[in-house]
């Protein structure tokens, strides 16, 4: 089924079935499960597996398994457009023009865009090295960005091989001007951008967040954004 409303919708399509190609765009959760009275497997097409109620797919004798790295390149793409979306302030200036307002090298404009930096010399941290993070970076380094990462279960050898300087989670949000976030979302990884991240974040940097939303306090990122700690985000 192509875009499941409800639970009793998958768990109709899923009775059964030996296996499930599973997209994400509702959990599987433990009462679903319970139907799937034939299932053996369930693939999850991408990385993550957090809509899946891993507990009671192992109670039931369901396997579960991903896709890791099929959509890699793409996400990398993504994650690229957002950062000179959210630099160059597109989304911004389209508003603007589309009210009519645009009035080139006035103080109304300036004010209304805000400052617009150079992407080219900036410094671009990556949390999590993993298939997607490993696409990012040399796309980042195409555009001459200086690129450092975070994540524990990366040899820095392998980092080294990329020219990826590796750094400390706390020196990475100090000092990088955008960070782009490609962890999976487990219990040490949710909110872990929040209140003193965005503090200790300069006040000229760009979030965008490409993984799952749970990495990030959205109250605190509301807080930071209006406050003007930090410059800007964009979230797919």
């Amino acid at each position: 089924i192509a875009s499941p409303s409800n639970e009793e919708e998958v768990a109709e399509v899923g009775r059964g079935a030996d296996g499930m190609i599973f997209h994400g765009a509702l959990p599987l959760t433990r009462a679903i499960m319970s139907k799937l009275d034939r299932c053996k497997v369930i693939c999850r097409t991408g990385v993550g597996v957090d809509r899946l109620d891993l507990a009671a797919a192992k109670e039931h004798g369901i396997v579960v398994c991903n896709s890791a790295g099929c959509n890699s390149i793409e996400v990398a793409e993504q994650m690229i457009g957002l950062l000179i979306a959210v630099s160059r302030k597109l989304v911004r200036m389209n508003q603007y023009v589309r009210e009519g307002r645009w009035r080139r090298h006035t103080a109304e404009l300036h004010a209304y865009r805000g400052p617009v930096a150079r992407i080219a010399g900036q410094t671009l941290g990556i949390v999590g090295l993993g298939h997607v993070g490993r696409q990012v970076a040399p796309r980042a380094q195409g555009m001459k960005m200086n690129v450092q990462a975070v994540d524990p279960y990366v040899a820095p050898v392998i980092a080294d091989a990329m020219g990826v300087k590796m750094v400390s989670f706390d020196e990475l949000v100090r000092t990088s001007d955008v960070i782009s976030l490609h962890a999976p979302l487990v219990p040490s990884t949710r909110q872990m951008f929040g209140e003193a991240q965005f503090r200790a974040m300069k006040n000229t940097a760009y979030l965008i967040n490409c993984a799952r939303d749970g990495l990030v306090d959205t109250d605190a990122l509301y807080i930071a954004l209006t406050t003007n700690q930090i410059a800007g985000a964009a979230l797919d």
